[in-house]
């Protein structure tokens, strides 16, 4: 999966994303990242651990966004909230933040995800440096390497020796998306897990893919 850095417009469309989760995920913090390059399309919120309101919650959002902490996991009104929207097949993905010092990782809180949300799909695995710190991220689609440990950023095909460390998840995520149409996400079908790192932009360019599906969209 190829991104590239293009100079963003203001959409023509109302389409918008609710960027929502525990107070630990820092949803709101989150969205500010992307609220320049797509302005008014993006909000955050915090979810109570009361929350049962959704409707009210979801008023003029057209997609969800979950952001989920490693170091926090899944509270009881993220999964209330996930059945909500995911009964109502809102276009959604799940953002893992958190990451950096934590014991748990990204793989931790996709088992976690798939057994108490949905199954989801994991388009990207992430690379970590010697320290055992997130320093990049790998493409399941194309196994392309997105190298974060340096900026700019770098990408380059995946040595032999990294791909078949990642050949069981690729054939898993291939498997995965030969059930999806084209617009698998859009139509709700699709449930994307990105691990994102703000602070080394690793994850924000990948993201951006799945806002602008939406948000380019005819909603």
């Amino acid at each position: 999966m190829t991104t590239t850095n293009t100079e963003h417009q203001t959409p023509p469309t109302k389409s918008r994303w609710l960027f929502a989760g525990h107070s630990s995920a820092k949803s709101n913090e989150l969205a500010e990242v992307f609220k320049s390059d797509y302005p008014g399309m993006i909000s955050g919120c915090d979810l109570k651990d009361d929350e049962n309101n959704f409707s009210e919650l979801l008023k003029g959002c057209t997609a969800i966004a979950l952001i989920i902490s490693a170091q926090s996991g899944v509270s009881k009104s993220m999964i209330n909230f996930w059945s909500f929207i995911s009964e109502r097949q809102y276009p959604r993905m799940i953002m893992v933040t958190g990451l950096e010092f934590s014991e748990s990782d990204f793989d931790d809180i996709v088992l976690i995800a798939n057994r108490v949300l949905e199954q989801v799909t994991t388009p990207f695995l992430v690379l970590h440096d010697e320290l055992g710190e997130p320093s990049g991220l790998i493409s399941l689609a194309d196994l392309t390497v997105y190298d974060y440990s340096q900026k700019p950023m770098t990408q380059y095909p995946a040595d032999i020796e990294l791909q078949n460390l990642v050949s069981d998840f690729k054939s898993e995520y291939h498997t995965q998306m030969q059930e999806f149409e084209n617009d698998g996400f859009i139509s709700g079908l699709e449930v994307p897990a990105i691990p994102m790192v703000v602070g080394k932009e690793i994850g924000v360019d990948q993201v951006k893919r799945y806002l602008e599906l939406v948000i380019n969209s005819n909603f």
